[in-house]
């Protein structure tokens, strides 16, 4: 999938790099392929590196809350980072700020997966 890239840094701990517009029409397809790779590797911890971002719309949104259900349930963490200030004012403008754990830098993130 050209729209996500996923390292794995540690067991059950993984970054999933996101690229280009996450948007309706990619949306669905990316919500399947992490939802899936979160099985499939038993990822626990998943960190968004979303510095290659440049938009997202509501259906990215959804994607972000669907990932978020789905590491609480395995008792795991979702952490997101490095967001461009234009998808940031998304964030800041629905209010979803608190709703997830925002860094500035992957490493922040990583160190702060538990």
């Amino acid at each position: 999938m050209d729209t996500v890239q996923i390292k794995d840094v540690a067991v059950a701990t993984a970054i999933a790099y996101l690229h280009g517009r996450l948007d309706v029409a990619v949306s669905g397809e990316v919500e399947e392929y992490l939802l899936k790779t979160i099985e499939a590797k038993s990822i626990k911890h998943l960190v968004l590196n979303m510095a290659d971002v440049e938009y997202m719309s509501s259906s990215g949104f959804r994607v972000m809350i669907a990932l978020l259900r789905k590491l609480k349930d395995l008792k795991g963490s979702l952490k997101i980072c490095c967001v461009r200030p234009a998808v940031k004012r998304i964030f800041d403008v629905i209010e979803l700020t608190t709703l997830f754990d925002m860094f500035e830098t992957e490493e922040e993130a990583l160190a702060a997966k538990a």
